[in-house]
């Protein structure tokens, strides 16, 4: 599997989407203040979000954890959101600077990233070999 490629992969998606939320949603999904400023915010996020979806899919690819797809892309959705709702609701929110007005912005936007980083993870696996 390649990974560098599907990490690069997942964060331009990442990067993408969530810049797309927060134009559509600015009140509700807002990067940066006062010391960290916005593009610095949007890229630290959308780089741990991937490192928390490559974690999950070392940890499933190195344990041989059996699952079927479906179950794969559920657990992948749910790493997202989690990820997220950390990222923006704990004390980690000082040093990324990214904060959501209400849990179900992190719903909405971990499954939209979810949706897109499946596309970029066939993209990598199907069409890059």
């Amino acid at each position: 599997m390649n990974y560098t490629g599907k990490m690069i992969a997942y964060f331009v998606a990442n990067t993408l989407v969530l810049y797309v939320i927060n134009m559509l949603a600015p009140d509700q999904f807002v990067f940066g203040r006062g010391q960290i400023p916005y593009i610095q915010a949007l890229l630290t996020t959308s780089f741990g979000l991937t490192i928390a979806v490559m974690m999950f899919d070392l940890l499933v690819f190195d344990f041989k954890v059996k699952m079927s797809s479906e179950q794969y892309i559920v657990m992948e959705a749910l790493v997202d959101i989690g990820a997220l709702y950390l990222f923006a609701r704990t004390p980690l929110q000082n040093s990324i600077a990214v904060g959501i007005g209400a849990f179900w912005m992190a719903l909405v936007a971990g499954l939209a990233i979810s949706m897109v980083q499946y596309g970029a993870k066939f993209f990598v696996e199907h069409r890059l070999k």
